[in-house]
């Protein structure tokens, strides 16, 4: 026998049935796994097997019939005797292992190394009963050596199991002497206070102490069943126990053993009585007299005080699993007749998807105002109840129906239960999660929760409240649209499902206006919310605030943030798309009347759902449309008798009749009359007076009670009017609106008191107040008629006004400022119906300026020039009109400013012609106009120098710098923000012209000041890092460019974002100095990273992605996969032949690295042409000293050395190798290169020279590192290309 050690094997004994033995061992298996321990529970009540039933909920029933048990694998074992074979000397133990039978139990919350594994009695076939009755265990011992066998099982038990728990069968037997003597470490004496019980354990307990000589056996015995309710007889029967039971527990001394006796009980509790249940799901933890405290005391004591408790457990985890053992008391629901309130129809829908999953037939009922008329459906009546219906159920009379059961009630609120109501019939899901909820409906319903399959409801649980939402206000006085509603719900859910990666179909709600579209998509929102996990609102007219809106979801969303608003955008759509936001989403596009551009912002994604509201036709073409028409009659008057509910029905439906039935209309003659109490006769009278033949008469009366009432909040109507529909209160109650309004009430200059001026507003219903939103509506039927009461002087006027109060509220920073951008978005949204480019005024007119290039600074580059070349026509047509010359020439300034900012967009469209003319034209004009040195002419001269790098004018472009930076030094200082971008520009043109030590040199300087003077990780002071990064790689400190980029990098995933485009630019740039330092993997999963985001995020042709790509494509080559760099490179050089033409640099690099490929490929002719065609280009575009020309003329070289021509590659070498050491340094490691490819060629020329080939080596080694490519290449005697990665203009 193996030493004992290891785990311990528990025997639970009881000499009668019925004292609980069984369930007390099951419960102390499970409070020693919850607490990480391993154990295995052996059913060895071969008479009667039941240990199973208290695991039933977890336990696969084809497992427990098919896996075998203890008599399996006895009879194994006796069978394997019977065969006369030669054996090792330790065969028993191979038909001991508990493995071959045992099965872990299904419960994966156990912590980490906590596991049941169950061992049956045996199957339960024909040949079971037979296997036990007939069994001689004495002649299995004596005979078969059976002691062997359980000596091993013992052993195999300790081995892999801290805890083994035997479940004994009663009385004395063979089967009981092997379970209490022959296996157990500790044995468990059960017992209840019955004189035969007490006197049965003892008895045994006197026996194992006898008969054990190998081992001790620790004796536990435990009371059991007892009645705390007879104190008198327990106390009697504890102590005649104690007197039997002497010196038992063993190994204690006296005052711990009187602990033992008095806490070691399990007490009789009759819920236990009627199903095997564990008390560690069906007891709450905590009560000192429960089962489960019981338990957890003779735990205690069985692991010597390791083990003292159940660890915490969810309560709606613990009351979901004791749910799974109660048997069904009642026959299940087969169908119900499933009755709830508009308001509850999300709640209505889960509970048929939870029951129809559990199998049940469900028909659905919308009680309204019509709840009692028309016949219920078949199936047991199971009514919602919410605030929504909870007064009117409990009045409610319900006709005679067929079924005699009382019907069910599901509260979804909290709500008064419903007099009469029992508590067998009702379910509570208010406040419960989504498992506790599902374990009660089906309860309600008399279904088992065992083996629900939740995936399978496919509904968000509507108990859990949505994670984001910014809808505007609920309306309170919303009436009727229910079958609008229940149609777009409908027309959603049928086209969605969470796994379908395109999502749903948009439906768009259609109508004139006015008609309630956008009523009833606010509704649906707000009664459908918690279907989903965020419901975000846009506001799509104007357009060109969309993609804001987008962006600002994303930032609610958490997903990475910074580049433009434009590229934000496109990655919240590219997140949805994917599926990688929340599961369950809705997005509403209110007022989408421009198709073709909102098209473009449509988000698409698993489990998303969206809603258009237009009165644009065209929609119908591209999504679902609902034509929603005007009230029917009844919903009109039921939303008047709302609002006045004195009003009698036929009075309503007159109004009705004579308003159309229009929502907004009806709306608005219920406010007047609820305001006003007058009669419905005197409003019927004035539409007769002055007729419905359009719209203005519906609120002649409310527009004139806002006069009486208060000139300035009618004056603040008339201003409203002249704006967007949907106003910030900031404008709204800003001092400059007040400065206006306070000639017609004092009392504005109170900043609280402006808000009572709204309200005067409000209370007509000529506008609604969305505090949360933090804005007020007005609708453009509403701003329309008060529009057309003011004469075309009077609208002017307003307009003039409202201009004032814009220019105010603009930040006093520079909208470059991303800071700024939220207080300017809510200026946007008026420049185009204020007429703002009109205003005469300079600091109005600057709103334009801004606008656009906000827009240039968002990245909507097509819409940007749109909008750009729109202000520059009118803006050249109002100078026309100006007649004064001081206003003529500021309005010339700031038009010269407006078209500066639209070269830009142009220029990011990669026009570079185009905008090098504007540039052009109107540097020429700023500096007539304003002078050289005016902030404006410096700036354009920093935009014409873009135009000349992006254009391959290097030249010219360092030359223009040079003067820009000079002036901006001497006119604004060193440390002006202008200044270092300045300087920045300046860096970036000598790199292009290939001097870049002094680039390098210039970038340190912006780098370090910025740092300094802006911080860390300000924009500028990251644009200087990423290009000292790539001069620091140029000038062939490859490991400290490697360095500081990978600063760059994590500083740009703090400022902008993980995703952000500017953070991908600087992965791209890290990525190429890795390369360049030898390391060529990282660089392959840094610019995978870099291109796919890239890709997704701007699409595949902006100049980001595509400089990403060709960087990609050069490093394919370097990692070996040189048919895919070939592949790329091809398609890479035809893209830039198509925009920069065959001469750019950026082509002829393409051209360059292809020659290297085709190298690699064995293509040596390709090579040398391709090599050739490079090296001659960048001669004409850079000139021949350029390194990049220097380096395509050494390709050539040696590509024309392995072609053969050895003699002539040399010749053509040497003064370049020359020409190398002077332009970039003889230790730059491209000259170290050239030198290198040289001492190779005279070694094909005239024969090996160890000591010229060993030098060249080690300034390999001192340049680039002794595990270079270059210097194993060098090593091997092989010639040294070199590929080139263009840089960002």
């Amino acid at each position: 026998m193996l030493e004992d050690s290891g785990g311990k094997v528990v025997t639970f004994y009881s000499y009668k049935g019925g004292t609980g033995r069984t369930m007390a061992l099951a419960n102390v298996a499970w409070i020693l796994a919850a607490n990480g321990k391993r154990v295995l529970v052996a059913d060895w009540d071969l008479d009667s097997p039941g240990l199973h039933r208290f695991f039933r909920p977890f336990i696969d029933p084809g497992a427990l019939a098919s896996s075998g048990g203890v008599v399996e694998l006895v009879r194994r074992y006796e069978q394997a005797t019977m065969q006369n074979v030669e054996r090792p000397g330790d065969w028993h133990r191979d038909f001991a292992r508990v493995s071959r039978h045992a099965f872990s139990i299904d419960w994966p919350h156990f912590p980490a190394g906590g596991v049941i594994d169950f061992l049956a009695a045996g199957n339960q076939d024909q040949n079971y009963a037979r296997s036990i009755y007939e069994r001689d265990w004495d002649e299995f011992y004596e005979r078969y050596g059976g002691g062997q066998l359980f000596d091993a099982l013992r052993d195999d038990m300790k081995a892999h199991y801290d805890y083994a728990l035997i479940d004994s069968r009663t009385g004395w037997s063979d089967v009981a002497g092997i379970c209490t003597v022959h296996m157990p470490d500790v044995l468990i004496d059960c017992f209840t206070f019955s004189e035969q019980g007490i006197d049965g354990a003892a008895t045994v307990a006197a026996n194992v102490t006898r008969l054990t000589g190998r081992r001790p056996i620790r004796i536990l015995p435990v009371p059991m069943r007892v009645d705390l309710a007879e104190k008198k007889r327990a106390d009697a029967g504890r102590l005649v126990a104690r007197q039997r039971f002497t010196s038992l527990p063993a190994g204690m001394n006296p005052s711990e053993r009187d602990a033992y006796w008095a806490t070691v009980e399990v007490p009789y509790q009759p819920f236990y009585a009627y199903e095997e249940t564990l008390a560690t799901f069906g007891d709450r933890p905590g009560s000192r007299t429960s089962m489960l405290a019981a338990y957890e005391t003779l735990t205690d004591y069985l692991t010597g005080g390791e083990v003292t408790g159940l660890p915490l457990m969810d309560e709606s985890l613990r009351e979901r699993t004791a749910a799974r053992f109660v048997r069904a008391a009642v026959l299940p629901e087969t169908t119900v007749a499933l009755r709830h309130a508009p308001d509850d129809r999300l709640w209505a829908e889960w509970i048929a998807r939870v029951l129809e999953t559990a199998g049940v037939t469900v028909n659905l009922v919308t009680s309204g105002l019509d709840a009692d008329s028309g016949a219920i459906p078949d199936g047991r009546l199971l009514t919602v109840i919410s605030p929504a219906n909870a007064e009117r159920e409990e009045a409610r009379v319900p006709r005679e129906r067929t079924d005699p059961r009382a019907p069910l009630v599901v509260y979804v609120a909290d709500v008064r239960p419903l007099r009469g109501q029992s508590d067998a019939d009702s379910a509570f899901l208010v406040g419960q999660p989504e498992e506790i909820a599902i374990t009660r409906l089906l309860k309600l319903v008399g279904h088992p929760v065992d083996n629900f399959d939740r995936g399978r409801v496919g509904l968000r649980y509507p108990g859990r409240a949505t994670l984001l939402f910014n809808a505007p206000i609920r309306n309170v006085q919303f009436t009727g649209r229910e079958d609008d509603l229940i149609e777009l719900r409908s027309r959603l859910e049928t086209t969605s499902s969470p796994v379908v990666l395109s999502g749903a179909s948009p439906v768009a709600l259609q109508g004139m206006g006015g008609i309630g579209k956008t009523q009833v998509a606010m509704e649906y929102a707000h009664r459908f919310r918690n279907a989903y996990d965020f419901v975000w609102w846009i506001n799509s007219d104007p357009v060109t605030f969309i993609d804001t809106q987008l962006s600002e979801l994303g930032r609610e969303l958490g997903l990475p943030g910074g580049g433009s608003i434009v590229e934000q955008a496109r990655a919240v759509l590219s997140a949805l798309a994917r599926g990688e936001s929340l599961r369950r989403w809705l997005v509403i596009l209110d007022n989408a009347e421009d198709v073709e551009t909102v098209t473009r912002f449509l988000p698409r994604g698993p489990g998303g759902h969206v809603i258009i509201t237009s009165r644009d036709a065209g929609w119908a073409e591209r999504a679902e449309s609902i034509q929603v028409d005007v009230f029917d009659r009844r919903e009109s008057i039921a939303h008047l008798r709302r609002r006045v509910p004195a009003m009698r029905p036929d009075d309503a439906g007159r109004l009705a009749d004579a308003l159309g039935d229009l929502p907004i209309a009806v709306a608005a003659a219920g406010a007047w009359l609820a305001d006003t109490g007058k009669p419905v006769a005197e409003y019927l009278g004035h539409l007769d007076e002055y007729g419905p033949s359009d719209l203005q008469p519906i609120w002649d009366l409310s527009l004139q009670r806002l006069k009486e009432r208060s000139a300035a909040a009618y004056r603040l109507l008339q201003l409203c009017s002249v704006l967007a529909p949907e106003v910030a209160l900031d404008l709204v109650y800003s001092d400059r609106m007040a400065e206006l309004l306070r000639p017609l009430d004092p009392m504005v200059t109170e900043t609280m008191y402006r808000g009572a001026l709204v309200q005067q507003i409000n209370r007509l219903a000529l506008l609604k107040v969305d505090v949360s939103g933090g804005q007020i509506r007005v609708h453009r039927i509403v701003q329309h008629v008060v529009r057309q009461q003011m004469t075309s002087q009077q609208r002017d006027e307003a307009r003039r006004e409202v201009h004032l109060v814009l220019a105010a509220a603009r930040p006093s920073g520079e909208v470059d400022d991303p800071g700024n951008w939220r207080r300017f978005q809510m200026i946007w949204p008026h420049l185009e119906v204020a007429r703002v480019h009109q205003s005469l005024e300079e600091p109005v007119r600057r709103l334009i300026i801004d606008r656009l290039r906000y827009i240039w600074f968002a990245g909507g580059f097509n819409d940007g020039r749109r909008v750009g070349e729109d202000y520059v026509r009118r803006w050249e047509q109002l100078r026309e009109t100006v007649t004064d010359p001081e206003a003529r020439s500021v309005l010339s300034r700031q038009l010269l400013q407006l078209r500066f900012n639209l070269a830009n967009i142009v220029r990011d469209q990669a026009e570079f012609e185009t905008s090098r003319e504007m540039d052009e034209a109107i540097l020429t004009e700023q500096r007539r106009l304003l002078g050289d040195h005016h902030p404006h002419t410096l700036i354009t001269a920093g935009g014409l120098g873009g135009d000349l790098r992006a254009l391959g004018r290097y030249a010219e472009a360092r030359k223009l710098d040079e003067e820009t930076t000079a002036a901006w030094v001497e006119y604004f200082g060193e440390d002006h923000q202008r200044s270092l971008l300045a300087l920045n520009n300046l860096a970036a043109s000598l790199r292009f012209v290939g001097d870049f030590r002094a680039a390098r040199d210039r970038s340190r300087q912006v780098f370090t000041r910025a740092g300094m003077i802006l911080g860390p990780q300000h924009s500028v002071t990251l644009l200087a890092g990423g290009s000292l990064g790539r001069d620091l790689r140029e000038a062939g400190e490859y490991e400290e460019s490697v360095t500081l980029l990978r600063d760059i990098l994590g500083r740009c995933r703090q400022a902008y974002g993980e995703e952000a485009p500017r953070t991908l630019n600087a992965l791209t740039n890290l990525a190429v100095s890795e390369r360049s330092a030898g390391r060529a993997q990282d660089a392959a999963q840094h610019l995978e990273t870099a291109y796919e985001t890239l890709n997704q995020v701007l699409g595949p042709f902006q100049p980001e992605t595509l400089t990403c790509r060709l960087s990609r494509a050069v490093n394919l080559l370097a990692v070996g996969e040189a048919a895919s760099a070939e592949a790329e490179l091809l398609q890479m050089q035809r893209r830039y032949t198509e925009r920069f033409g065959e001469e750019h640099p950026y082509t002829v690099s393409c051209l360059n690295n292809r020659a290297a490929v085709a190298r690699a490929r064995g293509d040596l002719t390709s090579a040398r042409e391709l090599a050739l065609r490079a090296a001659d280009s960048f001669e004409i575009v850079l000139g021949p000293e350029h390194p990049y020309t220097l380096a395509a003329r050494m390709n050539q070289a040696i590509f024309m050395a392995e072609w053969g021509a050895v003699p002539q590659a040399h010749e053509l070498l040497l003064p370049i190798s020359a020409r190398a050491d002077q332009v970039i340094g003889p230790e730059h490691p491209d000259a170290v290169r050239c030198a290198a490819n040289l001492v190779l060629m005279r070694r094909d020329l005239h024969g090996a020279s160890p000591d010229e080939e060993n030098e060249v080596l080690q300034r390999l080694i001192r340049a680039l590192g002794v595990g270079h490519p270059a210097a194993e290449a060098m090593r091997e005697r092989r010639y040294l290309h070199r590929t080139l990665d263009p840089h960002p203009y």
